[in-house]
């Protein structure tokens, strides 16, 4: 299991933090588990910028990094389903860096609803290249909500 430490120099950072909504950057990340414990039950990746960008995104889970990795999205919608190592209820943090730039954090579990059980979760490249991030709880069969 990497630890943080490992994160933020495969990342290129010394430190981030952040909140849910918008990717942020700061100082000191560390200690703040102070957010909701839930399980993540989904999480995406998608471009509606006209170019193809590069997104190395990896989660964390309590201060544990549970993946790692680096989507080559194409323009225009590309979307990839992140795969990884959750299915327990943690912290979720996730930092993410769009080709090359500067690491962003979101914590994925701060401010949702006290009985929430699970959270899914969307970084999206908008149509300006801004690099944000979409939470919800909506966590049933059709999380679009067009469920019969």
């Amino acid at each position: 299991m990497h630890t943080r430490r490992h994160l933020l120099v495969a990342l290129g950072a010394t430190a981030t933090a952040g909140c849910t909504g918008a990717l942020g950057s700061g100082e000191d990340g560390e200690g703040d588990e102070t957010s909701g414990r839930v399980r993540l039950e989904e999480l995406s990746v998608q471009n509606d910028h006209a170019a193809a960008r590069d997104v190395q995104v990896a989660v964390e889970a309590d201060g544990d990094v549970r993946h790692l990795d680096t989507y080559d999205l194409a323009g225009g919608g590309g979307r990839r389903t992140v795969d990884g190592e959750w299915g327990e209820a943690a912290a979720y943090r996730v930092h993410a860096r769009l080709d090359g730039g500067d690491v962003r954090t979101a914590h994925l579990t701060r401010g949702i609803e006290a009985d929430a059980e699970c959270v899914r979760a969307l970084l999206r490249i908008d149509s300006t290249g801004e690099l944000t991030v979409w939470s919800g709880t909506d966590c049933g069969d059709d999380p679009d909500g067009s469920e019969d």
